[in-house]
């Protein structure tokens, strides 16, 4: 499946900020007040020109839906179907090349 622009996935997330204002009958300066954001902080992002994640996240807090972060991006450490997310959460990534050299090259005939 191939991939969303960037774009894309933020005005789909913009319209549904705004689908949710709606259904909750406030209007971008209600949301604004309850933030602590500008009206135009909020209607740009509802037409998903553009947001810090700060900005996004008190938007959700304002529609009381910040509980949803959850599902947008769930813990990672906790996958029942994972058996290393058991070992607790990794502290960095490993780098692709091998860090320890072996002792000797393996070759053919010895």
């Amino acid at each position: 499946m191939p991939k969303k622009p960037v774009a894309v996935l933020a005005k789909e997330l913009g319209e549904r900020l705004s689908v949710y204002r709606l259904a909750r009958n406030l209007r971008q300066q209600d949301v604004a007040k309850r933030s602590g954001l500008s009206r135009g902080v909020i209607a740009r992002i509802e037409a998903g020109d553009g947001g810090t994640i700060d900005s996004f996240l008190r938007i959700m807090q304002a529609l009381e839906v910040e509980d949803r972060v959850e599902l947008l991006l769930p813990d990672a450490s906790l996958s029942p179907l994972d058996p290393r997310s058991e070992t607790g959460p990794r502290q960095r990534a490993r780098s692709s090349g091998s860090d320890t050299p072996t002792e000797k090259p393996w070759s053919w005939g010895e």
